[in-house]
C-alpha cells in the first residue's frame, strides 16, 4: 500500500508527499521530505510491511499529542515545526470511518448485578435487625 503525506497547514497545504519503507524528513539534503527551519534529520516515518511508525528526534506531535516513536495510521495528523500533515493511506478510510478499535463490551449487566446485590445486602440487614431484634 502507498502511504504519503498531505500538507495541511503551513507553506506545504495541499502538497502530497510519498513515503516509502524508510523517509526521513527534516532540511537536510537527503530528506524524503525537506521542510526549512526544522533540523536535518528532524523525524523518519519507517514502514516494516506491518506498521507505520514516526521516529522523531525533534519536536513533533501527533493529533496533537507530543511524540517521539509512535505508530501511525491512516488520517492521523502529523505537526513537525510550523507544518501539519494528514497521514493518507489511498483506498483505505481514515480510523474515524473505520472501527479500528473493538467496541467496549456493554457493562450494563454488571451495573444491574452490583444492584441486585445491593438490594439482596440492605434486605439481609433489615431481615437481621428488625426480625432477629424485635423492639420491645
Amino acid at each position: 500500500m502507498q502511504f504519503r503525506l498531505k500538507g495541511a497547514s503551513g507553506a506545504m497545504t495541499g502538497q502530497a508527499f510519498p513515503l516509502s519503507d524508510d523517509t526521513l524528513i527534516g532540511s537536510g539534503a537527503d530528506a524524503g521530505v525537506r521542510i526549512e527551519g526544522l533540523g536535518a534529520a528532524h523525524a523518519r516515518i519507517v514502514f516494516d510491511g506491518e506498521m507505520l511508525t514516526l521516529d522523531a528526534s525533534g519536536p513533533a506531535w501527533i493529533n496533537g499529542e507530543p511524540a517521539e516513536r509512535q505508530a501511525l495510521k491512516s488520517g492521523d495528523e502529523i505537526r513537525l515545526g510550523e507544518q501539519r500533515f494528514v497521514l493518507q493511506a489511498p483506498g483505505l478510510r481514515p480510523p474515524s470511518v473505520l472501527r479500528e478499535v473493538q467496541e467496549q463490551p456493554s457493562r450494563t449487566g454488571l451495573w444491574i448485578a452490583i444492584g441486585l446485590a445491593a438490594a439482596a445486602a440492605a434486605a439481609s440487614g433489615y431481615w437481621y435487625f428488625f426480625m432477629m431484634n424485635p423492639p420491645a
